[in-house]
């Protein structure tokens, strides 16, 4: 999870989504100042005026992040008027400015400056000081960047967002922790670009999203610092989690340049996918992340290719769930992977299989895997994940093996695979089983039990080797590896079965063969 553009999203956010409020503009405009310093920014306007029921708020200047790493926004007015029944109306200047600036990994300065227009922009807020819903409705929000600086050279860097009939509500319940919720949802949604490379090379783009909706909540417990310091304010209390859904995203692009060889290349790309959805959730109990997608499909063509490069999948998603802080008892997690209908385009098959040997239906794989771990390290304490100073190679020379010294923040004690399933090229492949690590071990020498089972894997190897892909002379030693670990289920059947036992004594048996 990459914490500075976490927290400078939500900054962002705040802005396309309402500004806190109350009763009455001016606490309107204490509640707003209230929630970006609660996320580590600082607030300051240059200018103020009451006249009537409305406020005015010029020049203001938002800024936060770390040193290598800020965000700045400059919005020319803010007014905020009082309806007389309770609720407050938010007006933002249709443009705001802003800047991202920073230090890349190489020790280059960089600065991203860019524009959002957001004309006809409008909140209505209601409710009490300690309790508040807002209610916005954006019928255009556009983002532009033009150009990219780092260090004394600036390139032109065309890149426009489109963003069109956003609406929402954003409520805030204050106290410590302040909870805030949120659900927003868009029409159609728009991209483009054209950005070119220092050697002459050109990247041109577009491309929509349709229907994306997203909901939320965070609890932000007083004097946090997210920006600064997120594993202390996870251990405060600090808690978000999230959704994004979306409908179809269709994508364009194409390239030209050279290649390594100074030779002129070109190609051309697109992504035609139906939707997909996310969700995270991050707090002291662990974080997790889930993907889905529905059916999608991929196309290249490139001058440096003589085919075109295409496949296609029905879906797809991933489940990671780990814990994040420091215990000296197991903790449970988990990783899910599913690839469901995978398809590749015939001129990729006939690399390997002109003649149409092989059985070209939908591949799939599943993983699932779930378990215990120990933590030994507070994933987001910087300093606690950081190597040794005495690991540091002392010759400058990169630190790969201060990182290798360096012990790993996670400790696998128990190992569930409770599905492994491969289905391709005419073959099948199933497999469960537990592992655990033994009371005096680690899972270097885990005890427990693996079955697998298989189905078609002789006649894919026959196949290979008919056509040439394993050699002949490797044929045999293949099967001998196979007979080691599997064993038939039936006479004349290709099916065979396996089961591996791992022993206290650090023994393995296969099929109750000792194999090691």
């Amino acid at each position: 999870m990459n914490l500075r553009l976490t927290s400078s999203a939500l900054a962002l956010a705040a802005m396309t989504a309402p500004a806190f409020a109350d009763v009455t503009s001016e606490q309107v405009w204490q509640s707003w100042v209230d929630y970006y310093q609660s996320l580590g920014y600082t607030v300051t306007e240059g200018k103020r005026d009451k006249a009537g029921d409305t406020l005015t708020l010029s020049d203001i200047a938002i800024s936060g992040g770390v040193p290598d790493s800020q965000v700045s926004f400059s919005i020319p007015q803010v007014t905020l008027s009082d309806s007389g029944d309770g609720k407050v109306k938010t007006v933002f200047a249709d443009q705001m400015t802003g800047e991202a600036q920073g230090t890349d990994p190489d020790g280059e300065s960089y600065s991203l400056p860019f524009t959002v227009d957001m004309p006809g922009n409008v909140i209505v807020t209601s409710g009490a000081p300690e309790d508040m819903t807002h209610e916005f409705d954006y019928p255009t929000m556009d983002f532009t960047l033009t150009t990219i600086k780092s260090g004394d050279k600036e390139t032109p860097l065309p890149i426009k967002v489109g963003v069109a009939d956003s609406t929402g509500t954003f409520h805030i319940v204050a106290g410590s922790p302040a909870k805030y919720d949120y659900a927003m949802k868009s029409g159609a949604i728009t991209f483009s670009g054209d950005v070119s490379s220092e050697e002459g090379g050109t990247v041109k783009f577009e491309g929509s999203l349709s229907d994306l909706e997203t909901t939320g909540e965070m609890a932000v417990p007083d004097g946090t610092k997210i920006e600064e310091d997120m594993n202390a304010a996870l251990k405060a209390g600090l808690a978000m989690s999230g959704v994004l859904k979306s409908g179809a995203l269709v994508a364009n692009f194409d390239f030209a340049g050279t290649d390594e060889n100074e030779q002129p290349t070109s190609g051309a790309g697109k992504y035609d996918g139906k939707g997909f959805e996310l969700s995270y959730a991050l707090s002291q109990d662990g974080m997790a992340y889930q993907a889905g997608s529905d059916a999608g499909s991929f196309e290249l063509t490139s001058s440096d290719m003589p085919f075109p490069i295409n496949y296609a999948i029905e879906s797809g998603s991933f489940d990671m769930q780990l814990p994040v802080m420091q215990s000296d008892e197991a903790q449970p997690f988990k990783f899910a992977y599913s690839l469901a209908g995978l398809t590749l385009g015939d001129a990729i098959w006939n690399l390997f299989d002109a003649q149409g040997q092989l059985p070209r239906d939908p591949a799939s794989l599943d993983i699932d895997v779930t378990g215990q771990i120990k933590v030994t390290k507070d994933i987001f304490d910087p300093a606690s994940m950081a190597p040794a100073a005495d690991e540091a190679p002392e010759d400058g020379s990169e630190d790969m093996d201060a990182a290798e010294a360096s012990p790993q923040p996670f400790e696998p004690v128990e190992v569930a695979i409770n599905q492994f399933a491969l289905n391709a090229l005419g073959a099948k492949v199933n497999a469960e089983g537990t592992l655990k690590a033994p009371e005096s071990g680690d899972m270097t020498t885990p005890v427990g039990e693996v079955n697998a089972s298989y189905e078609g894997v002789n006649g894919l190897i026959d196949k290979l080797g008919a056509m040439g892909l394993i050699p002949e002379d490797q044929i045999m030693g293949v099967r001998m590896m196979m007979a080691m670990f599997a064993k038939p289920v039936a006479e004349g059947e290709d099916k065979l079965e396996t089961r591996l036992e791992f022993k206290e004594d650090g023994s393995i048996f296969a099929n109750g063969q000792q194999i090691k």
